[in-house]
């Protein structure tokens, strides 16, 4: 073989030998990246050397003018970059991710990775360098979340948001309470996508409430988002809206109210169940005591129907003195006792002949009984008076003799009239005796009239005198 043909062979053994152990030499690193200004980056690397026995790795980044911006040897690095940069994994297992904390304007790069081999050899990946490109805010947030749902039911939301530090992804706080779960995903350029997924019951006090998601990012930027809610329920707290004091002969009007979504309807009804009136106001054009009934309203809408409470008026009317109320006498003791029927109650007094007597006064619901008991007199009549902040109302009561004193004055007759008998009859007889005994003694005088002629003068003066 000639010369020149070793020659070439011995020159084309060598190119090959250098291009496989070039080619071993290979890294795995994006061209760019975004970096959230104030958060952290991480900028994911991987790289390969030619199969050799290395005793010790040295990873180092350096950006284009050769300056350190990361070496295991802080003291090596720009001072800008010392506490803010870092290697992630292993270096000894080819992970040479770096990341960089409190990301400022000027650290846009490029970067690049050099890999020293002790032992062996060193490499400077010049070929692959990475640029940060910066953003002042992050990308708006992704929520979604059921908005129209029934109460009772489960409702699930989820808020996602990318970013490139996922040593320290961002927090999700929610406004509901509830079950979280995290989720990240692994993007291509060094981004990731953060996941938070909310599940909760609905209840009726969501209704028209914000659900809100709000993220907070290395750093301390945040921003939130949020959606209202719409829950379907039955009718609840369902009420009758009333003045209840109403004056007898006024109108009166009934509002029934409920919290209900869709909104209600409603019905009137009578405590029998009667149906009075659809619609939610209910007006009683002119108020009476003895009509007004208790009545209640029903809130319907598609998910279901409430009842209120019974509800009544409190028809108001001035005093109504019954013609119940009576006078009586009973062993020369008077007792009256006047009825009055009225709300609010009345004041009940008794006027005899031109004064007003002391009186007791009991009360029993619209119904104020007045009691007089008082000496007899010679009166004839007794006035009840009753009044209350509507009006007032009198009557005259006469005075009735009950049967005791009928019964008094009937022996009190019977007793005058014997003893006028028998007065009359002793007189009689008293007069007869006297009569017989002057007879007696006269013809005794007229014998011995020359003996006593004087005395019987002077006797039957007095005699004559007496009779």
């Amino acid at each position: 073989m000639a010369v020149w043909q070793w020659l070439l062979f011995f020159i084309c053994i060598c190119v090959k030998v250098t291009q496989t152990e070039a080619s071993s030499w290979t890294i795995d690193v994006p061209s760019s990246v975004k970096g959230l200004l104030g958060s952290c980056v991480v900028i994911p690397c991987s790289y390969n050397y030619p199969n050799a026995k290395v005793q010790t790795f040295t990873g180092i980044w350096t950006n284009d003018g050769n300056q350190v911006i990361y070496h295991p040897t802080e003291s090596k690095m720009l001072e800008q970059y010392r506490r803010r940069t870092k290697l992630l994994g292993d270096i000894s297992k080819s992970n040479c991710s770096l990341m960089i904390e409190n990301l400022q304007q000027n650290d846009g790069g490029p970067f690049h990775f050099r890999i020293e081999l002790g032992g062996y050899n060193s490499f400077s990946y010049l070929n692959k360098k990475v640029s940060i490109l910066m953003i002042r805010e992050p990308n708006a947030i992704d929520f979604s979340a059921h908005e129209d749902i029934k109460e009772g039911q489960p409702v699930s939301a989820s808020c996602s948001v990318f970013h490139s530090c996922p040593t320290y992804p961002p927090a999700f706080h929610w406004s509901h309470s509830g079950e979280q779960h995290f989720q990240a995903q692994k993007l291509h350029d060094g981004q990731w996508k953060a996941t938070s997924i909310l599940t909760f019951r609905s209840n009726r006090t969501d209704h028209n409430k914000l659900l809100q998601c709000r993220v907070t990012y290395h750093g301390g930027k945040h921003q939130e988002t949020s959606k209202t809610l719409k829950v379907k329920y039955a009718p609840v707290n369902v009420k009758v809206e009333y003045q209840s004091d109403v004056n007898e002969g006024e109108t009166a009007h009934l509002k029934c109210s409920s919290d209900a979504n869709p909104v209600s309807s409603y019905e009137w009804h009578s405590e029998t169940g009667a149906l009075l009136n659809k619609g939610q106001t209910y007006t009683i054009l002119i108020v009476s005591r003895h009509s007004v009934e208790a009545v209640y309203c029903t809130a319907v809408n598609e998910e279901g129907q409430v009842r209120s409470s019974t509800v009544k008026l409190n028809v108001l009317y001035a005093p109504d003195i019954r013609t119940s109320s009576k006078c009586s006498s009973d062993w020369g003791v008077l007792k009256c006792e006047c009825i009055v029927e009225s709300r609010p109650p009345s004041m009940v007094h008794f006027v005899l002949g031109d004064r007003l007597q002391n009186s007791s006064v009991e009360t029993n619901g619209s119904v104020t009984t007045g009691t007089l008991q008082t000496d007899f007199g010679s009166f004839k009549f007794v006035h009840c008076l009753a009044n209350n902040t509507l009006g007032n109302e009198n009557l005259t009561l006469s005075l009735l003799v009950n049967d005791n004193m009928q019964k008094i004055f009937i022996v009190s007759g019977t007793v005058v009239i014997l003893l006028i008998i028998l007065i009359a009859t002793g007189v009689g007889v008293v007069n007869k005796r006297k009569e017989n005994y002057e007879d007696v003694h006269s013809n005794d005088i007229c014998s011995n009239d020359h003996v006593y002629g004087n005395v019987r003068t002077k006797r039957r003066v007095p005699l004559k005198t007496n009779v």
